[in-house]
């Protein structure tokens, strides 16, 4: 459940971000490029402190990578859905908006395995 809460911020965060930068006229493939970087970041903060809370913390910077690498892993397919989508059915509005839904379900799935057994498990 947690991880659905957090999920969704980041949602709103990677989703507001997308729209200021298509806003600023940027191509759709870069302004999705950009508005991952501040999702990881705000998801990441809130998975450590919330989510696995109760799971071991090794130092922020290993658990940061560690979780960076998982999220890495989730952007790829969620970019991949997202170009497909758009590349197949065009870069109107209504298009983009259901490439980045469509691209953020499939990443939440594996973000949330990565993040459960990879980012915040104690790996010693």
């Amino acid at each position: 459940m947690r991880f659905g809460v957090v999920g969704a911020v980041g949602f709103v965060v990677d989703g507001g971000a997308l729209w200021i930068f298509l806003s600023a006229e940027l191509n759709p493939y870069i302004a999705r490029a950009l508005s991952f970087p501040a999702a990881v970041v705000v998801t990441w903060s809130l998975n450590r402190v919330w989510t696995f809370a109760s799971a071991g913390k090794p130092g922020k910077r290993r658990q940061f990578n560690r979780y960076l690498a998982v999220q890495l892993v989730g952007v790829a397919t969620n970019y991949c859905v997202y170009t497909s989508v758009i590349r197949t059915f065009g870069t109107g509005a209504q298009m983009i908006v259901i490439a980045f839904m469509a691209g953020s379900l499939v990443g939440m799935f594996l973000n949330f395995w990565g993040a459960r057994q990879i980012a915040f498990r104690d790996i010693d």
